[in-house]
């Protein structure tokens, strides 16, 4: 009541004085207005007719009746309103996020998205939006069904680009040490290491432009493909710019997937990198594709961009002509020494929104929760599944940032019972079957 009549003063109105009993019977039918009332089109609707008085229990006269103190407070509250910013506000009308979840589930994936629709989607009420991106979920996916996969950093600094986020550069001091190209048994051995953990698909990044010109690197990489793919899980790289017979050759050796991420959106782009073009990204992902191999190309958010950027990014992924089988999320991780050391974390809430988001655009991609992970809680994590994600990243490093070990993501699992997604090489046969044997070893965790 203090505030209250404090703000009213505010306003240049008179605070009454009335007994202890007209001040309850008063703020009783603040509430009364406000909760039997909907603005509009700038208009209250009539008050629902107020409950009967209760009855007196004492020789105290009675107060004013709740009908008129509700008119008093109807025109006080009228006074203190603020200025609606249209009746669209308080439109009950379906949101963007439900007409496209219903059209995603209706007529499946589409490539010609105009980013104003996308942008609607994105900016449609955060409840209403995760509640569509599980249902793009549940009709396309296993619903409790997240990938485990694991990044090793397989050569690492010394990097020739100036990325802005990335430690790897050899343009900034941030204390990394250059490091050569693991052996074999090294990776192998953390191959095996991060199967028996769970995980079914092992990624490896190596810290290059492009791997032109590095012909003995590249067939030891070649060399570990076979290998991984030997122990029967899916295999990834990135290893930046390849060229179209690299990427035919990385396809002989069994490479599942390649990763190479767009970032943010063409205009932001120039913003973050300088030593490669967008267009140069777009390129390796046609050979990659070209090539047959599985794509995986997403972002990062919170890099100094826009919310336009983050639809922008959505947009060139949405629009290629086969959306990418796998569209990694990721929040930065501000490194000290490189030139976003200061930027703010991300919010959940912004990592569920851009999830959700790439769900109903995208609805049969797997949308990968990536790095800076590690500072989402649990229940925060549970809200990203739910909006669509269904693959997470786990061991103590992501290339060179922290993330959740395997134990903490077991525990994860169980919890939440989520089932631990089986590899897929493209024998849809064998992988339900594997998907049975795992959903039934979750069923006993």
């Amino acid at each position: 009541m203090v505030r209250c009549w404090a703000d009213l003063r505010s306003r240049g109105l008179r605070s009454p004085t009335p007994s202890r009993s007209h001040s309850s019977s008063f703020l009783s039918g603040v509430f009364l207005y406000l909760a039997a009332t909907k603005r509009l089109g700038g208009r209250a609707a009539a008050p629902l007719a107020p409950p009967s008085p209760r009855p007196l229990l004492c020789r105290r006269r009675a107060p004013a009746s709740n009908k008129a103190m509700m008119l008093m407070a109807r025109g006080l509250c009228s006074r203190l309103r603020p200025p609606l910013a249209g009746a669209a506000a308080f439109s009950s009308a379906p949101s963007a996020a439900a007409a496209e979840a219903e059209r995603a589930i209706r007529d499946g994936p589409r490539n010609d998205w105009s980013r104003p629709e996308i942008q609607d989607v994105y900016d449609s009420p955060l409840l209403d939006l995760l509640f569509h991106g599980a249902q793009v979920h549940r009709h396309v996916h296993k619903f409790r069904e997240v990938q485990q996969c694991t990044l090793l950093s397989i050569k690492t600094g010394g990097c020739s680009e100036d990325c802005s986020y990335c430690p790897q550069s050899s343009r900034y001091n941030t204390g990394l040490k250059a490091q050569k190209l693991m052996n074999k048994d090294a990776v192998l051995e953390a191959a095996k290491k991060a199967k028996e953990a769970g995980s079914t698909r092992f990624c490896m990044g190596a810290a290059w432009r492009e791997t032109i010109g590095r012909k003995t690197n590249f067939n030891q990489i070649l060399e570990y493909v076979k290998e991984i793919r030997g122990m029967g899980m899916e295999v990834c790289c990135t290893l930046g710019m390849i060229e179209k017979q690299q990427a035919e050759e990385l396809k002989k050796a069994g490479l599942t997937a390649y990763n190479h991420n767009l970032d943010t959106s063409r205009e932001y782009y120039p913003n973050i990198i300088t030593t490669r073009s967008y267009d140069d990204r777009l390129q390796t992902l046609q050979h990659v594709r070209e090539a047959g191999i599985s794509i995986c190309s997403g972002g990062i958010i919170g890099l100094g961009e826009a919310e336009e950027d983050r639809v922008g990014l959505l947009h060139t992924l949405a629009t290629l002509p086969t959306h990418p089988e796998s569209v990694p999320i990721n929040a930065l991780v501000a490194v000290k020494g490189t030139p976003l050391e200061d930027q703010k974390p991300v919010e959940i809430w912004e990592m569920i929104r851009m999830i959700a988001t790439a769900r109903i655009v995208m609805p049969t991609a797997m949308v990968r929760l990536s790095a800076g992970r590690v500072r989402f809680s649990m229940p925060e994590q549970a809200l990203c599944f739910l909006a669509g994600a269904n693959s997470i990243f786990a061991g103590e490093k992501l290339l060179t940032t922290a993330n959740n070990d395997f134990d903490a993501d077991q525990a994860m699992f169980k919890i939440l019972g989520l089932i631990p997604k089986a590899p897929s090489f493209g024998d849809e046969a064998a992988t339900a079957s594997a998907d049975a044997e795992r959903s039934e070893q979750a069923a006993s965790m």
